[in-house]
């Protein structure tokens, strides 16, 4: 979950920067295609990364919902966005991705160490 919210935030982050500073009529082009395409590879990451390390388990149906629990799970954390972009901005968002990686790679680190464990 947390490598598709680094993902999330940092597409986020991408279409703050394309949108354009007036405040006419949005712009349905670039920022618009940036904002699905990175919004669907941040829950189809969750849905992997969930996958790659649940491999230990030997059902796929346990796997494959867990992964979907997770997948829906990064849809509720991005909403955490919303307001870190409000409040802080770009430089928020910045920080909300470095933290997502951050987290996810010590998970990930933890998760590995724990399926070798005997």
């Amino acid at each position: 979950m947390a490598s598709g919210l680094a993902v999330v935030a940092a597409t986020t982050l991408a279409v703050d920067v394309l949108r354009s500073p007036s405040g006419g009529a949005p712009d349905l082009g670039a920022p618009f295609q940036v904002l699905l395409w990175g919004t669907l590879a941040g829950i189809t990451l969750a849905a992997v990364v969930a996958w790659r390390l649940l491999s230990p388990l030997g059902s796929a149906y346990r796997r494959g919902g867990l992964s979907l629990v997770s997948a829906f799970a990064t849809v509720i954390a991005m909403l955490a966005c919303i307001p870190v972009n409000q409040a802080l901005g770009r430089t928020g968002l910045a920080g909300l991705v470095a933290l997502s990686l951050v987290l996810s790679l010590l998970l990930a680190r933890r998760a590995r160490a724990a399926g070798a464990a005997p």
